[in-house]
């Protein structure tokens, strides 16, 4: 994958997202939906904190995209090294998650920003937009949420989301130390030269300037602090504001505003800095309110009986239906319009549909331009009447086109869009009916080559139960009938480079299978589950519960059916190739997408076989039934001779 993907036409990549991301299926993935939400930024990738360090030295980005999942040791200490060179670049943290009372409290004042992984593309294109923005929350705050403002509350909040086990260092001015210890991703410990505990880590949270490092926790660190992670941050930062002095900013009430007045309300934090940002900078007389949630908006609204208001259709309280309802049956706030936003655009659909106050759409994600224009069209429309029209503004995500693979990028022809070239890894939808053009794309897909050469070669395990044997006249085994025993299955990587770029830590079961004209296996399908695999037991007695003589090619076989009772089971072994990565719209893999290279394959009673596995018998698959959703739910099996 090229470390850096191109600027569309005409624009100089002066400007730049430097994405550090392990694996290169997300690193695709992040870096695709980056050239939507960033179309005048450059994005390079680096894999290692090492390559950041290069690629930020040449091309001084404006935005760090960090994937803390797994974590990066050292990250403290990369975070402070960038702070000397690019003081005034922002980060977003791509972390577990970061309860949203700390993120509603800390708002913009942050150098570090977090999304909870996995996360919706809307929510991460409103992020990153935010960040790039000028972030108008106040005139005072324009510069904060850089780098320039790191301090000790953001590491911690790094470390824990992390679930890192670690000691932080602190040193502050007038000689002033202290540490902070994290154990599996919670505060267990704070202390400076007079304190320890609570009153520890409330100190150094008003330390200004703080440097911080990371070190090893020792085994013998007192636990001082207890209790849940998150509620001991707030607790402490809370703290903290109060004893500080308070700031000297300009005061806003000084310039009253005289626009017109919207309230936003939306679960997603960034998404509201995102609006926020967007229409203040579009009209700076604009009133703005925000809410987190329905019942909160609902208030709000019957408090400021806005001009507009923007619901988001999903909601962690109420859903976007329920709220329109409670305003139709208040006269005050009945004839209030209201403009929707959800990525579930059907949904939405239907609910503009049954709701008369709801009358505008607007598909998540969207930019800044879409936004702004359908706020004034809004606007300018006044308040909702009975014959109010409704208009839907369409997403910004392209409609589903084929399928492309290709191993080397496309170079542009002279004088073409350079922003069609195509990178060595190609990100495209799954072969699928077509799909009207609001209709957000479910997956998308990484095709092959992954990696180089035959290293994306795999080896199934699949566990299987007798259902028939037969036997020969000389009793020599013939064909084998067998059903999955679990549709779990076990998937080896001989490929270390293969095992490093994608994020697999958990199981697979069987998906759909699809067949050629003779009835073998040309493509299988795997989807992830949710936890990890575990072998299946196998049992090499073969218990008779019924014997059929059957017909062969003028002669006559054994057919031998086991007791249902004592049913025998074995692993199936295939020499498999993977052709690409299924990605769900929150970044996870969604299916892995394998060739069935041979007909030939091995059969052990071992349960935990493998590429090496050398004493299973060599069989080929001769028939497949699938059930109803397209899965094996039979094989047969002839021995090979």
């Amino acid at each position: 994958m090229p470390s850096s993907l191109p600027s569309p036409a005409g624009t100089a990549p002066h400007r730049s997202v430097l994405l550090i991301e392990e694996y290169d299926a997300l690193a695709v993935a992040i870096a695709s939906a980056l050239k939507k939400f960033a179309p005048r930024h450059a994005t390079d990738v680096a894999h290692s904190l090492a390559e950041a360090r290069v690629l930020a030295g040449k091309s001084a980005p404006d935005l760090f995209i960090i994937d803390f999942d797994p974590n990066y040791p050292n990250l403290t200490e990369f975070l402070h090294e960038m702070q000397g060179v690019q003081a005034d670049a922002r980060a977003l943290i791509i972390a577990a998650g970061i309860p949203r009372e700390i993120v509603a409290e800390r708002r913009s004042f942050g150098a570090l920003q977090f999304i909870e992984k996995p996360f919706e593309v809307a929510d991460f294109g409103a992020a990153v937009q935010a960040l790039l923005g000028p972030w108008r929350e106040s005139e005072s705050a324009i510069s904060r949420g850089t780098l320039r403002f790191l301090s000790l509350p953001d590491v911690v909040l790094l470390q824990c989301a992390g679930g890192r086990s670690v000691a932080v260092e602190v040193k502050g001015s007038a000689g002033r130390s202290g540490a902070v210890h994290i154990l599996d991703g919670q505060i267990s410990h704070a202390e400076t030269d007079g304190r320890s505990g609570v009153d520890a880590l409330k100190e150094m949270f008003t330390w200004a300037e703080a440097r911080m490092s990371e070190a090893e926790r020792p085994a013998s660190a007192p636990h001082t602090i207890h209790g849940p992670w998150a509620v001991v941050f707030l607790d402490a930062w809370r703290r903290a504001k109060t004893s500080q002095q308070p700031s000297s900013l300009p005061s806003e009430e000084a310039r009253p505003k005289t626009g017109k007045k919207i309230v936003v309300i939306d679960d997603t934090e960034m998404l509201l800095i995102f609006v926020e940002d967007v229409l203040a900078t579009a009209d700076p007389n604009l009133r703005i309110t925000t809410a987190l949630n329905g019942m909160s908006g609902i208030k709000e609204i019957e408090r400021i009986i806005p001009d507009l208001v923007l619901l988001d259709y999903s909601l962690p309280d109420l859903t976007g239906d329920e709220v329109c309802r409670r305003l139709l049956q208040d006269e005050r706030t009945a004839r209030v319009p209201v403009l929707m936003m959800s990525g579930h655009v059907p949904e939405m659909a239907a609910a503009a549909a049954r709701l008369e106050n709801v009358v505008t759409t607007i598909a998540k994600p969207f930019l800044s331009d879409a936004l702004v224009d359908v706020v004034e069209r809004t606007l300018a429309a006044g308040s909702r009447s009975a014959s109010s029209s409704r208009a839907t503004v369409a997403p910004v995500a392209p409609t589903h086109a084929p399928a492309v693979a290709a191993r080397e990028p496309k170079r542009p022809e002279e004088g073409e869009d350079a922003s069609e070239s195509i990178p060595a890894i190609v990100f495209a939808p799954p072969t699928q009916p077509a799909e009207s053009a609001t209709a957000a794309p479910k997956v998308q897909t990484v095709s092959a080559p992954l990696v180089s050469g035959r290293q994306n070669d795999v080896v199934l395990g699949l566990f299987l139960e007798v259902v028939s044997m037969q036997f020969t006249p000389q009793l020599r085994m013939g064909a084998v009938r067998a059903k999955p025993f679990s549709f779990t299955v076990s998937l080896y990587m001989p490929s270390a480079a293969l095992r490093a770029m994608l994020p697999l830590k958990t199981g697979f079961q069987l998906g759909q299978t699809e067949l050629d004209a003779k009835g073998r296996i040309t493509t299988l399908r795997l989807s992830p589950t949710l936890k990890p695999f575990q072998p299946a037991p196998t049992r090499n007695a073969f218990e008779i519960g019924d014997v059929a003589v059957i017909p062969a090619q003028a002669r006559e076989r054994l057919e031998l059916m086991p007791a249902a009772a004592a049913a025998m089971t074995m692993q199936l072994l295939a020499q498999l190739e993977l052709v690409g990565v299924q990605l769900s719209p929150t970044f996870q893999v969604a299916q892995l997408i394998l060739k069935w290279r041979s007909n030939a394959v091995r059969v052990t009673f071992s349960s935990n076989g493998i590429a090496e596995e050398k004493s299973g018998a060599a069989f080929e698959t001769a028939a497949i039934q699938l059930d109803n959703s397209a899965r094996i739910a039979e094989l047969l099996l002839n021995p090979i001779r």
